[in-house]
């Protein structure tokens, strides 16, 4: 065996200098306020039903679903009580407690089996960010999610669609007087 194969030679490097910035893992400043918005009619999810702060309206994404039909979508339509021309604008929403404008975040959890609520997993994110100044908002998209024998087509996009519904209502919020955050979101500071 050559020798310079199994020698092993040391390179001389410096690691960078450390940031003079808090440990971004660390809570903020901000106390944490939450809240769910929603239709407030679920059958599954207890924390969309009547107690929600904020009702919102469904949306029609049939147009997605034009070859779901037959059993399947009876089955998903008896499970959840609606149909895909009425899907809910659910959400949780972790928010500072403080007058703002902050920025706002959005985030939509994994394509599990729709049996399991998926949004609260990103909890502990949304409550990081909003003790540091960010209105952090966990969708829910459960109902799109897989089936126990089937996923409907096309969800992905339709996942994404429903997205931007979501953002329609903050930008219709902000604006809003009666609203609870009215003037308290950053429309020019959005993530997705």
């Amino acid at each position: 065996i050559d020798e310079d194969l199994l020698s092993i030679k040391q390179k001389q490097f410096s690691l960078p200098a450390p940031l003079a910035a808090s440990d971004p893992s660390k809570p903020g400043a901000y106390q944490v306020k939450t809240l769910c918005y929603g239709p407030g009619n679920s059958l599954r999810r207890s924390e969309f039903g009547p107690s929600v702060a904020i009702r919102t309206r469904t949306v029609d994404a049939s147009a997605f679903f034009k070859e779901f039909d037959g059993w399947k979508a009876w089955i998903r339509k008896r499970y959840w009580g609606f149909g895909m021309d009425k899907l809910p604008l659910n959400a949780r929403v972790f928010y500072p407690d403080g007058a703002g404008p902050f920025p706002l975040f959005l985030i939509v959890h994994g394509n599990h089996q729709m049996s399991v609520a998926s949004d609260n997993g990103y909890a502990y994110l949304c409550e990081l960010l909003a003790s540091r100044g960010f209105i952090a908002v966990s969708v829910d998209e459960t109902f799109l999610n897989s089936g126990l024998f089937h996923d409907p087509p096309k969800q992905q996009a339709a996942r994404g669609w429903l997205l931007l519904e979501h953002l329609k209502l903050w930008h219709a919020w902000a604006k809003d007087r009666e609203n609870p955050f009215f003037a308290r979101v950053d429309l020019s500071r959005i993530a997705l």
